[in-house]
Order: structure tokens, then sequence, then C-alpha cells
């Protein structure tokens, strides 16, 4: 998803378990599958689908946004859920970044938006996923100007290139200062050229963590610098080898771990969170890494607080893309999409395609599409679609997708 997948290995499988088959005639759906119109913009949520979102949001204590990466419309989309969710009282915004370079982006929010966001990673565009593009970044930044914004996963492979300047500030010797440029200067080199192989959090080992834990032992933010490296590293060792179901596995739990301790420090007894992040992680039930994920923990916990959690995920029909894609000094491209699942969910419903216009974003709710495609129909379908029927409750689609707006193509 926005193709960071094919670069960091973190979802490489589609192997969702099978469902039963159906054993008797088709039941006919419980409702019909609605198409709604749907508009999002800075003021809000508008069109017949935005009103059915606004009415879902006034008992939702979690809103789980997910997404194939690379869209503009998704971090928009969120903008507007955001305005609308706080009407109810204040509400965070927990993103596919790792908590220590959550807090850099922080401190460039707070003092200068999104302009210090774009000059802190210049040359490093690689440096973390998703708030390097501009519309994640304005979502971010709407929260409280950043400061209520939770970094919950683990740190991306090009952290190193804005982490070591902040490690290398706190370096109690010229050499160790050096030593640390060194490896910042070493993955700038190589991910400029695309070798995702030879960057540092690819090839460190337990070794060279012991060591930095061992000369930083004085200072406490170093230190939850390279405690934050090393399970990261960890993680990235596992699906380097092919240990992808571990990988997953690890990296699901971080996601949890990380997401509670935030949450429990959080001022309110129950507090309010809008999700964006990848749609393995933000759908219910096994994922198509097979594994359970973020997404299967909100409705319980929302649940216990007499509440619910809303799942929607954002999953265009074409349009264009921005993928990782190094070349001729860039490290992003704009491509045209190809449908991971959705026209798929169309045919076997056999909805006229026709009901989604060449221009514009439907809203479809998706229980009714679960209960006409229950049994032998469902289990036809590719795996990540029926992650999809199975995991959200809302699709939001199109057919005139726009790319994300990386800061590395702003030209400033």
């Amino acid at each position: 998803m926005f193709k960071w997948v094919t670069i960091v290995g973190a979802m490489c499988l589609y192997a969702v378990p099978a469902q039963a088959q159906s054993a008797g005639p088709k039941a006919a759906p419980s409702e019909p599958v609605e198409i709604l119109e749907i508009g999002f913009t800075d003021a809000g949520l508008s069109g017949a689908g935005g009103e059915r979102l606004k009415a879902a949001l006034a008992d939702a204590q979690f809103v789980a946004v997910g997404e194939d990466h690379g869209f503009a419309g998704a971090p928009r989309l969120g903008q507007a859920l955001a305005k609308e969710a706080r009407v109810y009282g204040p509400l965070y915004h927990a993103v596919e970044v790792g908590p220590v370079t959550m807090q850099w982006v922080r401190a460039r929010l707070a003092s200068g938006g999104l302009d210090a966001i774009e000059s802190g990673i210049a040359g490093k565009p690689l440096a973390f996923p998703f708030l390097s593009n501009r519309e994640d970044a304005a979502l971010a930044d709407g929260f409280e100007h950043g400061n209520m914004v939770w970094g919950i996963d683990q740190e991306f492979v090009g952290a190193p290139m804005i982490l070591m300047d902040e490690l290398a500030v706190l370096a109690p010797d010229s050499a160790t200062k050096a030593r640390l440029l060194a490896i910042r200067d070493a993955d700038i080199a190589a991910l400029a050229k695309g070798d995702f192989e030879n960057i540092w959090l690819n090839t460190a080992d337990a070794v060279q963590f012991s060591e930095l834990a061992q000369i930083f032992a004085e200072s406490q933010p170093a230190t939850a610098i390279i405690d934050a490296l090393a399970a990261s590293a960890q993680i990235y060792r596992l699906n380097n080898r092919g240990a992808y179901l571990q990988n997953n596995e690890e990296r699901a739990a971080l996601m949890r771990g990380y997401f509670l301790d935030q949450y429990r420090a959080a001022p309110a007894p129950a507090p309010r969170v809008l999700f964006k992040m990848g749609a393995y992680h933000m759908g219910r039930g096994t994922t198509p890494t097979s594994i359970y994920d973020l997404g299967s923990l909100l409705p319980g916990l929302a649940a216990a607080n007499g509440l619910t959690s809303v799942h929607i995920v954002y999953l265009p029909l074409g349009g264009t893309v921005r993928v990782i894609k190094p070349a001729d000094g860039k490290a992003t491209a704009v491509q045209p999409y190809e449908d991971e699942g959705v026209g798929a969910i169309l045919a076997a419903a056999e909805i006229i395609p026709e009901r989604i216009g060449p221009t514009g974003h439907y809203l479809i709710p998706i229980a009714p599409l679960r209960h006409l495609l229950a049994g032998k129909k469902m289990n036809a379908l590719p795996g990540f679609a029926k992650f999809v029927l199975l995991g959200f409750d809302y699709l939001v689609t199109t057919r005139d997708a726009k790319a994300a707006t990386a800061f590395e193509a702003t030209g400033k």
C-alpha cells in the first residue's frame, strides 16, 4: 500500500483463511446496496454519504480510516471526519510513523508548520512515510498543530537520516558524533539510488545497538531513540530473512503497545482517536498477512466504554497514485492506479458500473454487500477483497483518484 510495502516488505502475503461454504440457497440481502455521493473539504462532510458518516460519528470513540497509500483523498477525508468528530469533544490522531520520528515531526509543526517539515526532509524524502506528503502532514498539523498526534508504528527504514542528527547533538564525544553522521550520510546516498538493502536499519545488528546504548547510557532522550531504532531493526531483520508472519506479528504487537501507551497517558478516560493507516492495520479480523492487527483491538475497547468504532476504507477504482520509485534525483513518482479489489467486489455484487460516476467520491455501506455475497461468492473473491468486506463498515471510492503531493515534488 502506497507501494512502500514493496520496499519494507511489511505486507507480503495474501493468506486469508477460507470462509465456510454456504450450504443452502442464497438469501436475499437484508437491505439494498446503496451508493451515495460524498464530498469532503476542510469545512467537513457533505452529500448523502457525508450525512451517513456524520450519523455514525455520534457514538464513535474510534474512527479508523484504512487506505491504499499514496492518494490525496484519504487524508482529506480524514480532515473532514476530524472536523465533524470534534463536535463531540477533543480528538487525537494516530499515524503510521514511529514515536521518536513523531517527536521530530511535532517539533517542526509547532515551530513552522508544513514548511518546517518540508525544509527538514529536503534531500531526505524517504526519512519517514506518509507525512512526507503534504496532505497527510496537513491532516496532522490540524490536531492542535501536531500536539495531539500519536506516532504508533515502528521507525521507518529511512529514519536514521533524521534521527542520527538528533543523536549527534547528544553525543558525548567527537568520535561518536562523526560515527553517527557517517551513518546518516551513507543512508542518504543509498536511498537516493533506491538501495534499501544496504541502509543502516537493514544491516545493523544487536551488537551495534548495544554499543550505542552503552555510549549513551546517561542520556534518556538518546536511549529512547536507540531503543526505538533497535526494535524496528529487529522487525526488519525478520522480514529480510523471510520470516514474514513473525515480522507482521511483532510489528502489530509493537503498534498495539505504542497505541496503548498513548491511550493510557491521555487525560480523558476514554480518549477519542482518528486513525489513518494502511487498510491492513485498520480492518477487523484476520488480515491478508494472517494476523490480527490494530483494527481488531478497537471494537472491544470502544464497547467497554459504551461507544463504537467506525471502520472506513478509502480504495479507488482508478486515477493516479504516488509510489516509491527512486529515479532522476526523486524518490517518488506518480503513475496510473490499478484497482486492487473494489472492482471485483462490485462485479460479484452485479452492481452496474455506471453507478460510480467518472468523477467525485462515493460512499458504499459495506454490510449489505457482506450479506449479498456471503458464501460461495465471497470465497471466490481475492483475499484482500474479502478482508475489506468483512473488516470495514464503509467503502469510499472514486474513478478519479488524485495522487498525494510529496514535499519533494512541490518545487520549493
